[in-house]
């Protein structure tokens, strides 16, 4: 008897695990890749008490990394992802992007009109954006003279001290924009241009971090920065020491993109999750946290007005159209690799 009580009570308690899993298990789910501190998770919170399903989020500090772990894995691992335009040429040139059902994307309404019908996606059949960046420069006033361009970013005062993104393409574009060459039009002599730029740069760089660049501004350990513009607004917070400074020979400027994987398992939740994060009081609530480029119009109207003078924030309509875009450049990303490689082992 004694045996069968204790089994009997076993039973049922294993039960009592499984049922209570069961009522906490999310119905649905999505397997979301995206930059790291790039999605706020009170939004995703918030998203799974509106509609019961579950964000799983991945994170990448560059494209290169994002690109690797997609292809690491089955198809269907993945739902959807955030990246810059230039992979949504590449994840759709491999097969790996579906068509995105718009019909199930009512707040596209919100987008301006300017940040779509991009070149690397004309229709917007495979992707919509999310958030813009570009690459800016960033200095302590308290520590080091004004700079105004990259070439600054090259006096050897500044040994040891400056920090950068972990992005290849937007370094290297950068070293191009400086000496006024098309970032998208690489020959064996702008090329050898951005490696003469890294080579005589590299003595200077304190650290290479996409994940948080700005809190070494905001501490003091790199007095310079050639950063993300919502890293600069993000280390302002904490010093007011530091500077941000729009490059005077103009920008690499990017707008990442959500896009849906093939055999996505979350099928048209994907599309129902794109439109929630589109919605004006959403994705006002996401750049308030990640102050990056916004293309959602309607958000304008829920930012406070220091949001919209921050100059780090926002482009002039000349700062626009002096920016380049990053693009697919097929072979020439191997003689990327090559010199970024080069330059990260030196």
């Amino acid at each position: 008897m004694k045996k069968i009580f204790i089994t009997t009570i076993a039973f049922l308690i294993l039960a009592a695990l499984i049922i209570a899993y069961q009522v906490r298990k999310p119905k649905k789910q999505l397997n979301l890749i995206i930059w790291s501190s790039y999605m706020p998770q009170s939004v995703l919170d918030n998203y799974e008490k509106k509609t019961g399903t579950h964000i799983n989020m991945t994170t990448f500090s560059s494209p290169d990394e994002m690109i690797a772990k997609v292809r690491a894995v089955s198809p269907g691992t993945y739902d959807l992802v955030v990246a810059p335009g230039n992979d949504v040429e590449i994840l759709k040139k491999v097969g790996l992007l579906d068509k995105l059902d718009k019909q199930e994307i009512p707040n596209i309404k919100n987008y301006a009109k300017s940040w779509l019908k991009l070149s690397y996606d004309k229709t917007n059949s495979y992707s919509l954006p999310y958030l813009g960046s570009y690459l800016a420069l960033a200095y302590n006033k308290a520590k080091v003279a004004p700079i105004s361009n990259y070439s600054d970013l090259l006096n050897p005062k500044f040994k040891d001290s400056i920090v950068i993104v972990s992005d290849q393409r937007a370094i290297i574009d950068s070293s191009l924009i400086n000496s006024n060459m098309n970032i998208n039009q690489l020959t064996p002599k702008s090329l050898g241009f951005s490696k003469n730029f890294l080579s005589n740069l590299r003595p200077n760089i304190k650290a290479i971090d996409s994940d948080a660049p700005h809190a070494l501004l905001a501490n003091g350990e790199a007095n310079i920065g050639l950063v993300y513009n919502a890293e600069i607004t993000m280390a302002q917070a904490s010093n007011k020491d530091i500077v941000g400074v729009y490059p005077s020979s103009g920008v690499d400027l990017q707008l990442d993109n959500f896009m849906k994987f093939k055999h996505a398992k979350g099928g048209k939740n994907v599309e129902k999750f794109i439109n929630y994060i589109e919605d004006p009081k959403v994705f006002a609530s996401i750049v308030k946290k990640y102050p990056y480029l916004n293309p959602n119009k309607a958000s304008w109207a829920y930012l406070p007005s220091e949001w919209k003078k921050d100059s780090m924030r926002n482009l002039t309509s000349d700062q626009i159209k002096k920016a380049q875009m990053p693009l697919d450049v097929g072979t020439k990303t191997r003689d990327i690799d090559r010199i970024w490689n080069n330059f990260v082992n030196q």
